[in-house]
Parts: C-alpha cells; sequence; structure tokens
C-alpha cells in the first residue's frame, strides 16, 4: 500500500514538473506560455470589463517593443475573448487577478497581429517568434468609473485627440500614410474584383472601438446591416473607407472625430473620438 501511494505521489510530481519548463512557464490549456511573478488573489475580471494594467512587451533578444509607463496616462484594456488560437494575451488576462504579475510568451505573428493591431511585424521580428509580455492587473474599472476617465483624460480637445492617435499608430507600427482627409486605411483582404459604386445596396460587418480599446459595438452577433452607399446615410470615413473596397473585402479604418462624430460624440462615444472599424463587405447589390 506504501509503495503505491509514493508511486501516485511520484507521478504527480512527475506530470506537474512536465507542465513546467526549465525558466519556469507553465502551459495553459489554450496553449499559452505563463509564468507567475506575484499573486495577491484580487477580484478576478470578466469579459468586457475594462482593466488599468501596467504592460510591456518585448522580444527575447530583450529589445523593448512597448511599454505602457513610456505615457502619463494610465494604460486601460477592455478584457476581449482570445483573439487568436495557441494562447492569447486575453487568455493571459482572463487567468490574473487585480494585484497579480505576469509574464507570457506568445506567438509573435498573432499577438502583435491580433492583439495588437500591427499592421506589419517590426524591423529585426519573424513571425515564429516569441513576443515577452510582462503585466501588472492593478485595477478593474467600473463602467461609471470607466466613462469618468475617459471624459476626464482623453476627450476634451482635438489636440488632445490627435496626441492620443500619434501614440496609438506610433504603438502599434502603423507607418502608412493617411489619406487627404486625415483617415487611415489598412486592407486586410481586398476581395473581388466587384467594385463598389454609387447607389449600391452594400451589406457590411462591423465592429467599432475606441483608440482606447473599448468595443462599442459589432454585427457579429446579429446580420450584417445594409444601407444604400453614397447617399449621406453614412459618417464621412465610411463612405470614403467603403467607397476604396470591394465585394468580399476586409479592412480597418482608421477614423479621427471629424470624420465621424465630432466635437459632440453620441450617448455611447465621447468627444473627439477617434474611432477603428474592422469592416468586412458582405455583399454589394445594384
Amino acid at each position: 500500500m506504501k509503495k503505491i501511494f509514493l508511486f501516485l505521489i511520484i507521478m504527480s510530481v512527475y506530470l506537474f514538473s512536465c507542465n513546467v519548463d526549465k525558466n519556469g512557464f507553465e502551459t495553459h490549456e489554450s496553449g499559452l506560455k505563463y509564468k507567475i511573478v506575484y499573486t495577491e488573489n484580487g477580484a478576478k475580471p470578466n469579459i468586457g470589463d475594462v482593466l488599468i494594467l501596467r504592460l510591456s512587451y518585448e522580444t527575447e533578444s530583450g529589445k523593448e517593443l512597448f511599454n505602457s509607463a513610456d505615457t502619463d496616462r494610465k494604460y486601460l484594456r477592455k478584457l476581449e475573448p482570445p483573439k487568436h488560437t495557441g494562447g492569447s494575451l486575453e487568455d493571459g488576462l482572463a487567468l490574473m487577478s487585480v494585484g497579480d504579475s505576469t509574464i507570457f510568451k506568445i506567438n509573435a505573428e498573432s499577438f502583435l497581429k491580433s492583439s495588437e493591431s500591427f499592421s506589419n511585424l517590426p524591423a529585426g521580428v519573424k513571425s515564429q517568434d516569441l513576443i515577452i509580455v510582462k503585466v501588472k492587473l492593478l485595477e478593474i474599472l467600473k463602467h461609471e468609473q470607466f466613462d469618468n476617465h475617459l471624459s476626464a483624460k482623453y476627450h476634451q480637445s482635438e489636440e488632445a485627440e490627435l496626441e492620443l492617435l500619434e501614440t496609438y499608430l506610433k504603438n502599434a507600427n502603423i507607418n502608412l500614410e493617411p489619406t487627404a482627409s486625415g483617415m487611415y486605411f489598412i486592407e486586410k483582404h481586398k476581395g473581388s474584383n466587384k467594385k463598389i459604386e454609387q447607389g449600391n445596396i452594400v451589406s457590411v460587418h462591423y465592429t467599432v472601438k475606441l483608440i482606447d480599446g473599448l468595443i462599442i459595438e459589432t454585427t457579429y452577433n446579429r446580420a450584417p446591416i445594409k444601407f444604400t452607399f453614397g447617399n449621406d446615410q453614412m459618417i464621412d470615413a465610411w463612405d470614403e473607407g467603403i467607397g476604396m473596397m470591394n465585394e468580399g473585402g476586409q479592412a480597418m479604418l482608421i477614423c479621427p472625430s471629424k470624420l465621424a462624430y465630432g466635437a459632440k460624440g453620441t450617448s455611447d462615444i465621447p468627444p473627439y473620438s477617434t474611432l477603428i472599424f474592422e469592416i468586412e463587405i458582405i455583399s454589394v447589390q445594384k
């Protein structure tokens, strides 16, 4: 009996050790490599919560790509479902609780392009490289706290908006020139050769979020919207951006507030809000 008990203990230690590498990183069921540096067993976030984080990430060689400490603003991030398979930042944040400090190893292509919305990988970073992500979860904001924080810090003027946009473009490694209007158009999939013309009935799936990361609305949980293109039914950014797309195409539009809802905003969108649209053209009909 004692031998059986000892055998079970040895096997348990063995199985646990197989899940931890020589540097102390465990493997989550999603495939995410993580190491808990410090934990306080505080409150855990839920999908949709807005988190205040201290976040940085670097290459395995130690080249820093981003550090939230470089700005005087609090770094906010909404906890969303995983943006990709194989172990994502979103999987990692869901594991944490307030006060925790954790390090993740995440595939560069997946992390930078999906979770961080990079249009291109930084120089010297290859798609199969690992990115070392260091996170401390400082606080979970309640909805009303988040609204007050945004109003006080981010949406007072066009000058503050453009400063935030510049930081976003730098962090996301987006170095293309804007259109004449000031919109940034990033094509992700060209689609067919069927162009969109004035008067066409266009069916569109989209997600729109603030540059701070908060998702305002998405159609991916319901039917796509339909509208007549070119009849002033949509904001200026949509008229311009969708006019550059084809049926089946996918693109990201980064739209300063002057092309969207301006200094007034809406009930859901604060004043001077740069909006980020992920758009997919489902169909185009005459």
